[in-house]
């Protein structure tokens, strides 16, 4: 409704109540300038009768998915890896290359995706295809600006003030709908200040928890309600027979645990609600996560890289990466100034898997491509004068928040019909949080009020304490040590049973058959990469 008032456009003046309508008058008139007027997540096709050009784009972070498989003489897209595999020309085959991204990291940094030859469209891209070929550029471009850090003679109650509103407003344009909303609560300060704007709008919706049990039952248990809201309460047992369901529905596979609690949430809430709102987002904008505590360990490290390095190899060894020996990264800490120091460690907000664990993985291939190339060419794309906050936020915006976060969010919702919207990557709010100076996203050490400072603020005189008193907790969607312990040679079988997986990875089998103790950290996180990948690729027919 926005877009059609500065369009001016009266409703009696369309033909439709479809958005579509306005998107194309929209374009009518100002063309791929329409993409920076428009604000919420979308994906669409636009072919241009008199241009002759068609031309796709994709939302600012990537809150809806588009792939694409170009060649000379055609070029196919769609919203899903499996819907393009039906193409007949597209080969079913795993990129190497990929395969040793996805599982270091988890996730396959866009354009490129586990499938070879089918590309993703980044998030804020927009593709062009005419006679002259095919053109992909960046149309959105989230920048923390430097000048924005001498922002601080502004009052900070001012600051507060103006990030309310825009939460409100964020908040109040989600709750557009003509079908029920219902909020995806957890215990975390971002959902909780959501539900608190949308109280003070007058909006009381229901909410819907998550909570693992391990109370073994030969059936699932029934979701439970709570008030107006619902509780999602799932054994280990449950989590186990949704596996297949879930992972084989999903766009592109996605290393994440969370994915499929999130796909049994919205499942059980679905008689109840159509359209989800998550607090999703809020800590890649507002400078949440542990960054705090990262920043603090970084300096340190940094401060102290004068040090012998035998005496700093343990830490350099756990919190820097690369497959550098540890004296070369000590070396290039010592030459960095303070804002590169993210750059240098090749900062992630998830450990990524040791090297040496990839070469069980391939062995006795070699590990194909370079060992965290992507996360080398995201950080060299930083602004010059970027700081060290502003390169972990940018990166994280290019590669946790849409390679897993949206990837997976986007996926478990529609596969019960359902949408899920997300206040914090509201565009002007967005664009507020990129104004924000350091100190008032994530400062330097820990404390209880180290990270979002902003929210944090706000959050004061709105939220109960007890959710400000708290710190960030992973979300407790259950282990795959507890999958494994439980079920470990059907969960194993899932893996090993993917042709794929099995023609890739030589190594496979050894690896997986390892104790449940000896999947933590970043092993958990590619544990559950091949669970998600060897199940949909079962289903999608990669081979």
């Amino acid at each position: 409704w926005e877009l059609r008032e500065e369009l001016g456009i009266r409703p009696q003046d369309l033909r439709t109540g479809s958005d579509t309508e306005v998107l194309l008058l929209a374009w009518e008139r100002w063309g791929p300038a329409a993409l920076d007027r428009m604000v919420g997540q979308f994906t669409f096709a636009l072919y241009d009768t008199e241009e002759r050009r068609l031309c796709l784009a994709r939302d600012r972070f990537g809150e809806k998915p588009l792939f694409y498989h170009a060649r000379s003489d055609s070029l196919a897209f769609a919203s899903s890896i499996p819907a393009l595999l039906r193409a007949p020309w597209i080969s079913h085959e795993i990129d190497p290359e990929a395969l040793a991204e996805f599982l270091t990291l988890r996730y396959v940094v866009s354009p490129r995706t586990v499938v070879a030859g089918i590309r993703k469209l980044p998030a804020g891209h927009l593709l062009s295809i005419d006679a002259a070929g095919i053109d992909v550029r960046r149309w959105y471009d989230p920048r923390f600006t430097p000048a924005a850090q001498s922002d601080g003679a502004r009052r900070r109650d001012e600051q507060v003030e103006e990030f309310g509103a825009l939460l409100s407003q964020a908040a109040r344009r989600c709750m557009v709908s003509d079908v029920p909303v219902a909020l995806l609560l957890s215990d975390g300060l971002d959902s909780n200040s959501i539900r608190s704007s949308l109280a003070l709008a007058g909006h009381d919706v229901p909410c819907v928890r998550y909570r693992t049990v391990r109370a073994a039952s030969p059936d699932p248990p029934a979701p439970t309600g709570n008030g107006r809201g619902l509780d999602v309460v799932v054994t280990a047992q449950e989590r186990f027979r949704q596996l297949v369901p879930a992972f084989s529905c999903f766009t592109e596979p996605v290393g994440d645990g969370a994915a499929l609690a999130l796909w049994l949430m919205i499942r059980d809430a679905r008689a109840r609600a159509t359209v989800f709102l998550c607090g999703s987002g809020g800590d890649e904008v507002l400078g949440g996560y542990r960054l705090d505590q990262d920043r603090l360990r970084l300096a340190a490290i940094h401060q102290f890289s004068w040090l012998p390095e035998p005496l700093l190899r343990r830490i350099l060894v756990r919190h820097t990466f690369g497959a550098e020996p540890a004296a070369v990264r000590r070396l290039a800490l010592r030459r960095a100034p303070v804002r590169l120091v993210p750059a240098v460690v090749r900062y992630l907000i998830h450990r990524p898997l040791p090297l040496s664990d990839l070469d069980q993985l391939f062995g006795p291939l070699p590990v194909p491509g370079r060992y965290l190339e992507a996360v080398d060419r995201l950080y060299a794309q930083c602004a010059e004068g970027a700081g060290d906050l502003d390169r972990i936020q940018e990166v994280l915006l290019r590669t946790f928040l849409p390679e897993v976060v949206l990837s997976y969010a986007d996926s478990a919702a529609m596969g019960s019909s359902a949408e899920l919207r997300m206040p914090f990557l509201d565009r002007d709010l967005v664009e507020f949080g990129l104004r924000l100076p350091a100190p008032m996203r994530a400062r330097r050490g820990p404390g209880l009020s180290g990270t979002k400072g902003i929210l944090r603020l706000w959050a004061r005189t709105h939220v109960r304490g007890r959710h400000l008193a708290w710190r960030k907790r992973t979300f407790n969607y259950g282990s795959v040590r507890e999958l494994l312990a439980e079920h470990g040679q059907e969960v194993r079988d899932l893996v090993l049973g993917s042709r794929a997986v099995r023609r890739a990875l030589p190594g496979i089998e050894r690896w997986v058959s390892n104790l449940p103790q000896f999947f933590h950290g970043p092993r958990e996180g590619t544990m559950w990469a091949l669970l998600a990948l060897g199940i949909w690729c079962e289903e999608a027919g990669v081979h």
